[in-house]
Formats: structure tokens, C-alpha cells, sequence
């Protein structure tokens, strides 16, 4: 008889949303909610504005189509760990000719995607191991996440010639070049709707609505995409509207704790066959070096390649967290281990 995962819990009569259905069938929320749409999911309503999707046996019923392709999401709960790695092969390309592939590689089940931006919605782990890579992933670097965790990513938009593994492909000839994902305080650049949302701490669709009313200073549609200049705060400028509640946008950059991957000493281990910590815990001032942790909050993975320096990768969790250090690390080949919890002080 199959034991099942114990991290994996079964609710034969619970009701979900859009978010947790595509989660759990491997689908964009876009393709659920065209399933919803053609009335392809079993028992689905529409409550106000929700939808509510029952589940048998923890996943949605599909009712299958009468034509094209047999679909490809998932017909029983995945069982296995999600892993999140950046592809070396990516990252030293656009160190050699400048650009801005998309190089953090997203691995949930039988789903593969290369994107600039995953976000973590629970609990996950970030193990460096550079004499025992990955059996899953194949990576020395590489970060764990449990099947029950959601998961999101997307792609910034990448200038035109500069296109690699894991773009969308190339543009028509009269596409004029996009200008790429800048960091934060540089305010003599543009950036699209992804970015101006991660920026915003909104959604995508909050930020396209806002274009619409006109209410993004200096914003302008090129051929379908939008060019959002940054002030000089490195944020888009939000006018107020007339009436309803106040924006719950971002209106100044955020302190967070970053664990930053120093690629430089990436590169030292490897020419060197030595074990250096390379994840970096910046926390209230303090630097943490060590070679796994185990992040107990939700978590942001960003790859900006023209950030500049040896942290073009990192990830953000919020500011009010706890990093707690075990292991020595006295020698070289000392494996240093921390965990970033709620700060429970209240």
C-alpha cells in the first residue's frame, strides 16, 4: 500500500479560489479563469466577486474539451518539493554581452519556466552545497519549497537582441527596444507594468487600471507596451484619485532583510575547490554569512542583470524577522546554517 506525504494534506469537501486552483493544477490563474469562463470546472460559483472551486481529493475537477490538445495540468496533488535554482550558463551571458535574459529557473513537478521574479508564498529552504549538487535540479545552488507552498513568477521585459533560453522569442520589426528592469533611486529610467507593480507592492492588474485612468505621471503606450518613467524616488509618481480610499501602493522604498548570493565567491569555490559561504543575510545592519537557510516567512527572488557588482541575485522577506545562526565558522569547509522566523517581540 502508498504512504502518502505527509506535508500533503487531503480535504475531499474543501472550497478554493483561483490562486490555490492554478497552484494546484500547474496552470496560470489566466487559463483557470478561462476554464471557469467555458464552465470546464466542476461545481464552480461565483460568490460576489470570487469564485469558489470545490476539490475531490484536493484538486479541482476538469470537464475535459470537445477539441484541440489534452490538457496538461496536474490530476492529483503534487508530492514533491519545488526547486528554485539560477542557471550559471545565463548569468555569465548577460555578464558577457549585457543582457537581460531571464536566469532563476523554476522547477514545480513536470513545469519547467526561466523568469526574473518568483515569489514564495510560505515557507522554503536555500541550500548551498558546492561538493554535493542537487539529485533534483542538478544545482549547487538551489532553494526548496514544499508542494503545499504557492508559488508565482514573471519575466521583465528585456530590451530587443538580447533574447535567450526562456523568452518569449522575438518581437516584430517595428517593436522599438524596451528599456530594461532598473534597481530602485535611479530616476532617469523607464520600466513596464511588471516591474512598476513589484515596485508599487500591487498587482499588475491594480497598475494597468491606473494607466487607464491616466493617473501614472509620464506613462505611454509604444506599440501595446507601456513605458512607466520613475521619479526620483525610484517609483512611479501616483496621482490621487477623486473620491474612494487611499492607494495602498508603496510611496517610498521598503527596509527589508535581503540574503544576497555573492557570485564572486561562486566563482572563488569553483576555481579554487574551496566551501565559502556564499549567501549573505543583511539584517538591521549586520551581515550574516553561512551556506543554508531555512526561511520561515514569505519570501521575493529577484534577478537584476544590470544591477552591477557581485549581487545581481537576491531575495527579500520582510523587515520585522528574526535570524537566528547555528554552525561554526572557524574554517573554510565549515557549513554555517541560519533561520529567518517571525519576530514574535509584540
Amino acid at each position: 500500500m502508498k504512504q502518502q506525504n505527509s506535508s500533503v494534506t487531503v480535504s475531499p469537501k474543501e472550497s478554493i479560489g483561483v490562486e490555490a486552483a492554478a497552484h494546484r493544477l500547474g496552470i496560470s490563474v489566466g487559463r483557470v479563469r478561462t476554464l471557469l469562463g467555458q464552465g470546464r470546472i466542476e461545481g464552480a460559483q461565483k460568490m460576489g466577486r470570487r469564485w469558489q472551486i470545490p476539490t475531490r481529493r484536493g484538486m479541482p475537477k476538469i470537464i475535459p474539451g470537445h477539441r484541440g490538445p489534452k490538457g496538461n495540468w496536474y490530476r492529483k496533488q503534487r508530492t514533491q518539493n519545488g526547486f528554485i535554482h539560477a542557471n550559471q550558463h545565463l548569468l555569465r551571458l548577460n555578464r558577457k554581452d549585457a543582457g537581460s535574459r531571464p536566469a532563476i529557473a523554476l522547477k514545480l513537478g513536470k513545469h519547467s519556466q526561466y523568469c526574473h521574479f518568483v515569489e514564495v508564498k510560505g515557507q522554503s529552504r536555500l541550500v548551498y552545497s558546492p561538493t554535493k549538487p542537487s539529485s533534483n535540479c542538478r544545482a549547487r545552488l538551489w532553494m526548496e519549497v514544499p508542494p503545499t507552498v504557492p508559488v508565482g513568477s514573471s519575466k521583465f521585459e528585456t530590451p530587443v537582441g538580447t533574447r535567450g533560453r526562456g523568452d518569449a522569442g522575438s518581437r516584430r520589426n517595428e517593436s522599438p527596444p524596451q528599456i530594461s528592469f532598473t534597481p530602485p533611486g535611479n530616476h532617469r529610467q523607464a520600466v513596464g507594468v511588471p516591474e512598476a507593480a513589484y515596485l508599487l507592492r500591487v498587482s499588475p492588474q491594480r497598475v494597468r487600471q491606473l494607466l487607464n485612468q491616466g493617473r501614472i505621471a509620464g506613462a505611454s503606450k509604444i506599440y501595446q507596451r507601456w513605458r512607466i518613467p520613475l521619479g526620483s524616488r525610484g517609483l512611479p509618481q501616483v496621482s490621487a484619485g477623486s473620491r474612494g480610499p487611499k492607494g495602498t501602493w508603496c510611496h517610498s522604498p521598503v527596509q527589508k532583510t535581503i540574503i544576497r548570493i555573492n557570485q564572486a565567491k561562486i566563482h572563488t569555490n569553483t576555481a579554487s575547490n574551496s566551501c565559502l559561504p556564499v549567501i549573505d543575510i543583511w539584517h538591521n545592519g549586520t551581515v550574516c554569512h553561512c551556506h543554508e537557510v531555512e526561511i520561515m516567512v514569505p519570501s521575493r527572488i529577484l534577478y537584476r542583470p544590470h544591477h552591477g557588482g557581485a549581487y545581481s541575485l537576491w531575495i527579500e522577506v520582510a523587515t520585522e524577522v528574526k535570524v537566528v545562526g547555528k554552525g561554526k565558522d572557524d574554517s573554510l569547509h565549515a557549513h554555517t546554517f541560519c533561520i529567518i522566523r517571525n519576530n514574535s517581540k509584540k
